[in-house]
Parts: C-alpha cells; structure tokens; sequence
C-alpha cells in the first residue's frame, strides 16, 4: 500500500440550437436526415463474447478482494468499531465526491454509468484484496533476500508500483472490454483509470485509518482517524492512486482507440504511459526527501504529470468530437457553429433554452444522438 515515508506505517464558438426537422426540398437548405438512435450497446447482455468474459472474471475478482479485506479487518472493526464507522463516513464522502468530480471531468459528456460503477468496485475491492497478499508476499522475498534493513526502507518503493499498479491496470482493461463503448479513446481511459484510482485510494485511506488507532493504542481514536484521513486527501491525495491509474488508464485508451491492434506511435506510448504510471508510484513510495515539504514536492509532481497526460488527451477529444460534430451538421443542414457549440455541455443547455419549452425534450433527444453519431464517428478509425 502507498504511503510518504513521514506518514504513519499504515474552439469555443457561439450555442445555437438544433433545429426541429423541416420537410426535405431538393434546393432547400435543411436537414436532410435526424440522426438515427444508436443501436444497443453489445455487451454482457447481448451475448457480446469479450464482455461477458470480462465481466465473468470482474464479479468473482472483486468477491474475493472482498473476502480478503473483510478476513483480514474484521477483527479489528469489531474491537474499534466506532472508529471504524468514522472512518467509513470520511471515506464514503471521498469516494462521491471523488466519483462525481472525475466523471465531470471527462469533454463532451459523462462517461457510462455502470461502467464507472464497475472501474471504482475493481479498485474498492478486486485490486486492494489482490493488493494485500501480492505486497505481503513480495516483501517477504526482500526480507530474505536483501535483509529486513534494506526492507524496511525500500520495500514499499519496490513492491507497490509493480503489484499495485498491474492490479489496477488489469481492472481499467477488463473494464474497457466489458463496456467497450465506454473506453474508446485516450480521454476515457484517464477517466476510467482515475475512478479504479479513486476505489483503491479509498479503501486504502480506510485501512490506514484503522491501523492508526492500533499504533495509537486504542486511546483517542477518533483523533487519529480524523488525523490519519486528512493527512491522506490533502497532503498526499493529489498525487496517489488517481493520479497514477489515470496516466495507466490513459494506455489502455491508446490501445482500445486502435481497436487493440495498435501499431506506430501507439504502441509506443502506451507501455510508456505505464511506465510512467509505475514511476511515479516508486517515487511516492521511495525514501526519498523527506518530510512534510518533499511528500508535498511528489505529490505535486505526479498531479502535474496527470494533469499534462489528461489535457492533451482533452484537447485531442475535443477537437475531433468537433470535427465529426460539424460533419454531423453539414449533412443535417445545421449551421457549422451551432453543430460545434454541442461539443459542449452548455452549448446544448443554451440551445435548449433557446427553444420553445414543448419543443425542448425533442431537441434534447436528437442533440444527444448527434453527440453520440459524432463520438461514433470520431473514434471510428485510430490515429
């Protein structure tokens, strides 16, 4: 599990509206055409093979992660319980506000509901439960191998990035077969990526927390959950596990985008994104500037690294979602800059408003099948 080595061992353009369709003359500005409604998604329930694998090996992975948190803590939850519960209640606040700023986050619109509901169940359970045998065992081989001094200082350097960061990148990858619409480009890996972060970040906060009131001897408890979480989201938060399986995630949108055959500059960058990823957990975990300014100086360091990797993957989104938004509107006879203006949220609420009230759920139905024909379109063929 993560910890800094001081914590305690635990184009913008103007909106216009969609215009209702008007009859079709051959020598007559208009639509055309209204974007048909996309045929349902072949996942799990339509039999599509890959998902289902996916998804069959999701469930059973994340009852075990499960079943070996709860073995592992149960004790302990029945001794402090109460600290237990306060932990529980930070940590449920984190996780929906966690939750619900990184699905904002994602151009154009939220990502797939179940989808994100799945990534942050892989990180809440599958990859911390994985998590806490992987590390148990890998550190037993630095102890006997490189002696219980050198151990102590680097095992966790050592360890988390190669087993925790596989861990994580596993989930985003089976989530991104099993909802295939859902990762479909680099920008909606990051996303995913962040939210199995997100899971993981959280159980782990939890699992600190309670080891904190161990350490502290059962007195003051509640003191030293309290302490224990606000140290973990303000001080080291910014730059762990999110960070980390957003730039993994981000790879496995490369990968996904290419239709998982990529090739050129693809197959390049995403085992560098990895790597990235998988560095800059070694630099959190590694003995290395100590203190409460240089936990901070990682931290900023691996928030700025996220933060590159997801504005260019945001600005590539975007300008292609624009591109296919614009075709999208010369083929309905829709002025370019109101086609453009639906690439954003508040273009499509001004172009609602701009409406008659009566009128508004039937443009709002066919502006989102025009940002779903021209995601489709956007993402049909890899860079």
């Amino acid at each position: 599990m993560s910890q800094a080595p001081n914590e305690p061992r635990l184009p913008d353009t103007t909106a216009g509206a969609v215009p209702a369709q008007r009859p079709s003359h051959a020598d007559a500005p208009g639509p055309r055409r209204v974007p048909t409604p996309r045929g349902e998604e072949r996942t799990v329930l339509g039999y599509h093979l890959p998902a289902l694998v996916s998804m069959l090996l999701i469930g059973p992975a994340c009852l075990l992660g499960l079943i070996a948190l709860t073995l592992r803590f149960a004790g302990a939850v029945r001794i402090f319980f109460g600290e237990a519960a306060l932990g529980l209640v930070f940590s449920t606040a984190t996780l929906l506000l966690g939750f619900w700023l990184f699905r904002r986050i994602r151009p154009v619109r939220a990502p797939s509901l179940p989808a994100s509901l799945v990534a942050v169940a892989w990180g809440l359970t599958a990859a911390t439960g994985g998590a806490l045998l992987a590390n148990g065992s890998l550190n037993g081989i630095w102890s006997k191998t490189m002696g219980l001094e050198f151990a102590g200082v680097w095992g966790a350097a050592l360890t988390a990035p190669v087993n925790e960061e596989l861990l994580k990148l596993v989930g985003i990858v089976l989530v991104a077969i099993a909802f295939p619409r859902a990762v479909r480009g680099p920008v909606d890996g990051f996303v995913i990526g962040a939210l199995v972060g997100l899971g993981f970040e959280v159980t782990e906060n939890l699992i600190y927390a309670i080891n904190a009131v161990f350490q502290a001897g059962g007195v003051n408890g509640a003191e030293a959950v309290a302490q224990t979480t606000v140290v973990r989201l303000l001080l080291t938060g910014p730059g762990s596990h999110w960070a980390m399986s957003a730039v993994a995630g981000t790879a496995v949108g490369l990968v996904a985008a290419a239709g998982w055959r990529p090739s050129g500059r693809r197959a390049l960058g995403a085992p560098a994104l990895v790597l990235t990823a998988m560095a800059m957990h070694w630099l959190f975990d590694a003995p290395l500037l100590d203190g409460s300014g240089g936990v901070a100086v990682k931290v900023l360091f691996n928030f700025a690294i996220a933060m590159i990797v997801y504005f260019v993957a945001r600005d590539v989104h975007r300008r292609r979602v624009r591109r296919a938004l614009a075709e999208e509107g010369e083929e309905l006879g829709i002025r370019r800059s109101a086609a453009i203006a639906l690439a954003r949220r508040n273009g499509r609420r001004k172009a609602l408003r701009s409406v008659a009230e009566a009128e508004r759920a039937q443009v709002g139905e066919r502006q989102e099948r025009m940002v779903e024909a021209a995601e489709d379109r956007a993402f049909t063929h890899g860079d």
